[in-house]
């Protein structure tokens, strides 16, 4: 089974930044190694935009069905790593604020692998919003009341599933070598 390392954070706090970088650096150091995201298949990223964002239900259950092919597909490529830009504590997090029960968003995805390490990348709502792109794969507009509400969420699950928190509004250079320090102290490379 393959190492599964996570980054969450509220959009605009520099995941996918950050994943590339540690994606680059370990396939320097010669490892087989997996960078991908969620949601990841075309017909249920196109269902969940129909959804229209108003069932958080519907979409927890959408997300979850889309990572079940997630991670058949990834277990079928048989990486030593796999780099997941958002994962179940992305569900949970942006769900959950919007009132589906925590515990059920938990029992649904039960059955996925844990991650070995996830990254908190933790923003403040004003600085995010200035990195947040206009052309949104899903045209979702987050408003600033509920990234907060998302931004609190995640810090609260930092502390239940021991997430390694990083401060996003770091420079990128800096942030990028805590982490790969970080994997590195992990998988003891070289």
């Amino acid at each position: 089974m393959f190492k599964l390392i996570s980054f969450e954070g509220i959009d605009g706090a520099g995941k996918t930044t950050i994943a590339k970088n540690l994606h680059m650096f370990l396939q320097e150091k010669g490892y087989n190694v997996i960078l991908t995201q969620e949601p990841f298949t075309e017909e249920i990223t196109k269902l969940i935009g129909k959804a229209g964002w108003n069932d958080p239900v519907l979409l927890t259950l959408l997300f979850s069905a889309d990572r079940a092919f997630h991670i058949k597909w990834l277990l079928q490529q048989n990486p030593d790593i796999v780099i997941m830009d958002r994962y179940i504590h992305s569900t949970i997090a942006y769900q959950s604020v919007l009132g589906v029960d925590e515990k059920w968003i938990e029992e649904v995805n039960s059955k996925f692998p844990k991650p070995d390490i996830v990254f908190l990348l933790d923003i403040e709502v004003e600085n995010a919003l200035k990195r947040i792109r206009k052309d949104d794969k899903f045209n979702f507009k987050e408003k600033i009341v509920t990234l907060d509400k998302v931004r609190k969420k995640y810090l609260e699950l930092s502390i239940k599933y021991n997430f390694i928190v990083l401060n996003a509004n770091d420079t990128i250079e800096n942030i990028t070598q805590k982490v790969n320090n970080t994997i590195c102290s992990l998988l003891k490379c070289s």
